[in-house]
């Protein structure tokens, strides 16, 4: 499993429950991957009540799927809130990073 080495946001889009993120991950053997991240202000405020701007959250959220699920197994497309379900200690990773 390759570790990410980049994480760059390339778009910020509202959506009727939050954001819709696109972004670009360069991994560790120089290959890079496209993917899109959904979070809702639910989730957002949930963690971190506010504080922190949400492209920072994303790009946080995103960098834990892709150390969690690797670059093969990283899909296209997901959510904090799935995120939050499947990665243990998600929201403590989230504010602590």
């Amino acid at each position: 499993m390759n570790e990410p080495l980049q994480i760059t946001i390339d778009g910020e889009h509202g959506t009727q429950h939050g954001w819709l993120y696109t972004l670009r991950i360069e991994w560790g053997d120089g290959a890079s991957s496209e993917h899109e991240i959904t979070m809702s202000w639910v989730d957002h405020e949930h963690l971190v009540g506010g504080a922190v701007p949400p492209s920072i959250i994303a790009e946080r959220a995103a960098s834990l799927a892709a150390a969690h699920f690797g670059q093969l197994e990283l899909p296209e497309r997901f959510d904090v809130s799935s995120l939050r379900r499947r990665i243990n200690n998600f929201d403590y990773l989230i504010k602590s990073s």
